[in-house]
């Protein structure tokens, strides 16, 4: 397991790239069929986390927060929802890419803050 993590950590760019391809395969499956999809609200509740996930992953390839890090993050959500419109039975929705940006915000942001407290912390203990 710890192998694992050191892979991660040479290459900070791969868990970004594995959720990206996650993502652009689900939004290809044509006339995707879910239980979630049916109950109110909890679309954008799946997108809002799915992209949540994609914005944790944008900000530790980052790590110093570079904010172009975030704008492709959003930008890929974009061309994600675009993408759907020609996907036979999905369709591209403006309320999924609001959804989907906000979740990318939300996990940068939430990233940075986990980061900040660390180099607190750790400077606190050197101290």
């Amino acid at each position: 397991m710890k192998r694992i993590f050191e892979v991660f950590e040479r290459r900070r760019w791969l868990p970004t790239l594995l959720w990206a391809i996650a993502i652009t395969f689900v939004s290809s499956i044509p006339d995707l069929d879910t239980t979630v999809a049916r109950l109110e609200g909890c679309d954008i509740i799946a997108h809002f986390v799915e992209y949540f996930i994609f914005g944790w992953a944008l900000r530790y390839w980052s790590r110093d927060g570079r904010p172009g890090f975030l704008v492709g993050g959003i930008a890929f959500a974009a061309f994600d929802e675009f993408h759907q419109r020609y996907v036979p039975g999905r369709e591209m929705s403006l309320w999924d890419l609001i959804a989907d940006a906000a979740g990318v915000t939300v996990g940068f942001l939430v990233m940075g803050a986990i980061y900040k407290r660390r180099a607190r912390k750790g400077a606190g203990e050197k101290a």
